[in-house]
């Protein structure tokens, strides 16, 4: 069958669509990361699957979520079969992390009282030992030297505290109480202490190539406007998780 289209106007229709920006242009955005309770999750529930939604699809893209382990995550991003981790506090080789932050953490450090009366922040740590989960923290992000050790899970962490092979536990404060929970021996509340030492922000992952800068300006701007409209404030509020400290006025 002979087509009767005008060639011209196809051509025009064609042209029009490659000067489109990719962050307006309807197609599938495409995140991937592990699974974090109230951040992620691989039914697309959770704080960032909802700012990702609130900064692509009004501009008519669909945002679609790989639950995937994060080292994979990333070399994805790497290799262009998906376009977003989400998120690293850390910068990645060969991959690119926006200016602004989809998340800041406060962590915190689990004590025994009676191994600190006097404490004095996070330079009561100096010197002594920590321990956190596999891969959650690293020495850079203290300010004082200490010797550190690993976990599988929080409350292998804690159990070292509470028997004394380490001083402090460090974690988000809700996992801290998450671990206290799961540990199989009941604690004191009067004999420990949680208390804050630091924030840590964390950012989405993209690529350096031509998209990945296109859709890394779309989330920056999109965050920022977010935040001049009031919009931003009640996606946390509604996973009941803190806005960045950048974004509140």
């Amino acid at each position: 069958m002979t087509s009767h289209r005008n060639p011209h106007i196809v051509l025009l229709a064609s042209f029009i669509m490659l000067l489109l920006p990719v962050s307006i242009r309807a197609e599938e955005v495409l995140s991937a990361s592990p699974y974090w309770q109230g951040f992620t999750s691989f039914d697309g529930q959770g704080l960032y699957h909802d700012l990702l939604r609130a900064i692509y699809e009004p501009g008519g893209n669909t945002v679609r979520h790989l639950e995937v382990p994060a080292k994979r995550g990333l070399i994805m991003v790497r290799e262009g079969t998906v376009d977003i981790y989400t998120c690293s506090s850390e910068p990645v080789d060969g991959l690119q992390l926006a200016a602004e932050p989809m998340y800041e953490g406060e962590f915190h450090a689990f004590f025994r009282k009676a191994a600190f009366p006097y404490w004095d922040g996070v330079t009561s740590m100096a010197n002594r030992r920590a321990v956190w989960r596999l891969g959650y923290y690293s020495p850079k992000d203290f300010p004082v030297p200490f010797q550190y050790g690993e976990t599988t899970t929080g409350v292998e962490a804690l159990e070292r505290v509470v028997r004394g092979g380490a001083d402090f536990y460090i974690d988000d404060r809700i996992l801290i109480l998450e671990s206290m929970e799961a540990l199989k021996t009941p604690l004191d509340r009067n004999d420990i202490s949680i208390e804050s030492i630091g924030f840590r922000q964390y950012f989405p992952v993209f690529s350096t190539s031509g998209r990945g800068q296109k859709l890394r300006a779309t989330f920056e701007q999109g965050m920022r406007s977010l935040a001049n409209q009031g919009k931003l404030a009640p996606i946390y509020e509604k996973w009941n998780l803190p806005m960045p400290r950048a974004y509140q006025k």
